[in-house]
């Protein structure tokens, strides 16, 4: 029995339900009918759900039906009705659209009329899930059918066809199954080998009692004893035709790696390409294909049915923190264990000889590559963050960023039952609002300095005073007494909000991640509570408005302002404040008997105040809390260099930790910034450390002096940056790694140096910045002590009131 162009199974006739994962979500166009397609991991393995005979939608003014109908002609299009309305108040209709290139046409034709069309850059695959509040797990109504008869790619994988969907809560009998997977390959890209790497028994993330999973695909011919991990293949084209079978035969969800996407998967489809050989690694067969041409990054990546993670993207996403994304640097910071090679900064080379001389040691190296990656996101918890992110937003599982897509996910569904569209563009007019606030500081070395932080300021600020992009439609066409007041003329209607009401939901979401002790969930939240004002504050957001984002803002330069006051109206000292942070002086005889319920209290105190404000200025309760977060003993704000000014987003402070140690802080300053020498970072943590504990610094700089001139120091002197753009699209050549990637090229013959991504390892000579490796001048030491140790250590030495230059002239007699 047949059923379109599948085989029916006798049993599909009575509608089932199937819940699982969307792991993967695509649109295809089949026999001139457009087809949802979502593949699905389930407590029964993989299947593949279509929902058929589905159309592209937007919509559009009723008044300007006539008009596009009359401009589209032979255009697959229905406009319907609707019971909606756009925020300028117009009534629209649908628009249907059988094909995307019919969409495209009237997309087209709108925009040379001036005709505004609504929510049209909404992918009909995510259209679907967000009208059904559908994020990560759903339940389909429908039919299973046979695998396809006229295709290959979706061979032997289970087909349902979806008529209804919904959301449901999350699936806990779902285990997902990843491996870590990295290539090792020639200079020029050929392919020596590829390790795969993943532990099972429980979850992915190495809950207990996990077996380990081991294979390195290597070319070359089987060797005597080799470990059991090696399977031999004879040539690249051969390991890729094993690797193709690979995936069909353990058949990961996730795919995770250093790079992944645009170094492995890159590197695979060039050679696959080069052999001719479809890359059918997708689930049922399905290709590994890329959007656009020769642009290998994670939003251009299709790979049906399979999410690719990538370690640097998705630790970035989590907010870590590191001087370098290297795997060799960030698996030293984090686990303590580095790549198994000798010469990192070399690799290249030495791969290249262990590929010719010991291809074990080559595959060991290729699987503990693979492994450490495992292992970071064992770590960082960074499936359970990808997991927890989607599970919020409703975004494609592995996508980073797309804060716009995530706000759209959130908001529509609520914003279309409350009867609107989206607007078509944003509202702002040019009048743009402000950052954040940053207050004048008072320079100095002070002791004992209390930091308190409003608790998620910006989204406390959008609940307690109900901004919204609905409610601010609806503002401004009530009286003002009616309304909440914002700024630059914005007010907001206390009726049904939605964004105040989706942050509850997430603040209260939370605080239960919190109680469970769910990290990533936890963080996941407040990264995207967080988001949600930098999305109305962006032009690239279709709901952004002036209004709104200054009602956000400057409503926090009004909370600061106001806290700062009623913290020195109790006699306190307030000498920053930054944001949503305040600093605040206790004075030069504090009571330090409890210093901690002495922070509490304060922070009690302008809880209170800040309560029992808004209640009678608004009518309003407060969500606004401001925390203690930490004691610092000792605290140094500088001035701005020249200046007697005081800096802002700049500071040093000392805090005992958990176990009673005093621990630096470094904020704005070189410490943490990676165009400062390893030298100068060291220099300036040594400098604070000795000055908060009372330590001879005069006598250890110039230990340091005679150290760096006598060639001691050379190793950190290196600066390592990436290119961030190919050197070509740089249109200022003067920055000292754009000139050695340059000299590298030239050098070398090598294109790759002046590459996005290359990393360039360069010393300052006195002939200039010229590369580690083809140093030919010797090193500018003076520089390293003008431009590197003098700019740090200065503000040290005057704030002790010693005489910096009288100890750097004396070691430049000696150069």
């Amino acid at each position: 029995m047949r059923f379109g162009n599948y085989a029916m199974k006798p049993e599909a006739t009575a509608a089932v339900s199937v819940q699982g994962r969307v792991i993967t979500r695509h649109a295809i166009h089949r026999h001139g009918s457009l087809v949802l397609q979502y593949y699905l991991a389930t407590a029964k393995g993989p299947v593949l759900v279509e929902v058929q005979d589905t159309e592209h939608i937007c919509f559009c003014h009723q008044t300007d039906v006539a008009s596009l109908q009359l401009q589209t002609p032979g255009q697959a299009l229905r406009f319907v009705p609707l019971a909606l309305k756009s925020f300028k108040g117009g009534a629209v209709s649908g628009v249907y659209a059988k094909s995307s290139s019919s969409l495209r046409t009237l997309q087209r034709i709108a925009k040379d009329a001036d005709i505004p069309l609504f929510e049209a850059d909404i992918r009909p695959e995510q259209r679907y899930l967000i009208e059904r509040f559908v994020a990560l797990d759903v339940a389909f109504l429908g039919h299973y059918l046979g695998p396809r008869i006229d295709s290959a790619e979706v061979n032997s994988l289970p087909v349902f066809i979806g008529e209804r969907a919904k959301s449901i809560t999350p699936l806990t009998a779902v285990h997902l199954r990843c491996i870590s997977l990295d290539f090792e390959c020639s200079f020029e890209g050929l392919l020596y080998s590829v390790a795969l790497y993943g532990q099972y028994g429980g979850q992915y993330s190495g809950q207990a009692s996990q077996q380990t999973y081991e294979k390195v695909i290597m070319v070359g011919e089987a060797e005597l004893n080799s470990p059991s991990y090696i399977e031999w293949v004879a040539d690249e084209a051969a390991l890729i035709h094993r690797l193709i079978a690979w995936f069909h035969e353990f058949d990961p969800d996730f795919i995770i790696g250093w790079s992944v996407v645009s170094f492995d998967l890159a590197l695979l489809s060039r050679r696959a390409l080069l052999h001719r050989i479809p890359l059918t690694i997708g689930r049922g067969g399905a290709k590994l294909e890329w959007k656009v041409d020769n642009k290998f990054r994670p939003e251009t990546l299709s790979l049906p049915g399979r999410v690719v993670l990538d370690g640097i993207d998705w630790l970035k996403a989590a907010f870590y923190h590191f001087e370098r994304f290297s795997l060799e640097f960030v698996s030293r910071q984090l686990l303590g264990e580095g790549k198994a090679i000798h010469n990192v900064d070399n690799r290249v080379e030495e791969i290249d000889l262990l590929f010719k001389t010991d291809k074990q040691a080559l595959a060991h190296y290729n699987l503990t590559d693979s492994r450490l990656v495992w292992d970071i996101f064992t770590h960082t918890q960074l499936w359970d963050f990808a997991l927890a992110r989607a599970e919020l937003t409703g975004l494609e599982l592995g996508r980073v960023g797309a804060s716009v897509a995530a706000f759209n996910h959130l908001y529509l569904p609520h914003l279309h039952r409350a009867g609107y569209v989206a607007p078509d563009a944003p509202a702002s007019d040019g009048i743009e609002s402000p950052g954040g606030y940053v207050m004048d500081s008072v320079p100095g070395l002070y002791k004992h300095i209390l930091v308190f932080d409003f608790k998620s300021l910006y989204p406390s600020i959008i609940r307690t005073f109900l901004i919204d992009p609905k409610g601010l439609v609806e503002g401004l066409q009530l009286p003002e007494s009616e309304c909440v007041a914002g700024f630059l003329g914005g007010r907001f209607s206390r009726q049904q909000p939605i964004l105040p009401k989706l942050i509850q939901t997430l603040s209260e979401q939370r605080e239960k991640a919190k109680r469970e002790y769910n990290a990533p969930l936890s963080q996941a939240i407040k990264i995207i509570m967080n988001s949600l004002y930098g999305v109305l504050g962006s032009q690239g957001c279709v709901f952004h408005d002036a209004k709104l984002a200054s009602s956000i803002t400057m409503r926090g330069h009004q909370i600061m302002k106001q806290t700062r006051a009623w913290i020195e109206e109790m006699g306190y000292q307030v000498i920053y404040g930054d944001t949503d942070s305040t600093f605040v002086w206790l004075g030069s005889e504090p009571d330090l008997t409890d210093i901690s319920a002495l922070g509490q209290t304060l922070a009690d105190d302008v809880n209170a105040k800040w309560y029992a404000k808004i209640t009678e200025e608004h009518q309003m309760e407060s969500f606004l809390e401001l925390q203690f977060e930490r004691h610092y003993e000792q605290f140094f704000m500088p001035t701005l260099r020249g200046s007697l000014e005081g800096s802002k987003k700049r500071y040093v402070g000392a805090w005992r930790n958990a176990s009673d140690e005093l621990e630096l802080v470094f904020k704005g300053m070189e410490q943490v910034r990676s165009d400062w020498s390893p030298l100068a970072r060291k220099v300036q943590a040594s400098l604070y450390e000795r000055m908060f504990n009372q330590r001879d610094i005069s006598v250890y700089l110039a230990g340091v002096f005679e150290q760096l001139l006598d060639g001691q120091l050379d190793d950190d002197l290196v600066f390592r940056k990436r290119m961030r753009r190919n050197i070509e699209d740089y249109t200022a050549k003067s920055s000292p790694h754009v000139k050695v990637a340059q000299q590298l090229c030239d050098a070398t013959g090598n294109a790759a140096f002046g590459k996005r991504g290359a990393q360039i390892d360069y010393l300052i000579t006195v002939n200039g910045p010229e590369s580690v490796e083809y140093k030919t001048s010797k090193i500018d030491y003076q520089y390293y002590i003008d431009k590197q140790i003098g700019p740090i250590a200065e503000p040290v030495f005057s704030i002790m009131k010693l005489n910096y230059m009288s100890i750097a002239s004396k070691q430049l007699l000696l150069i």
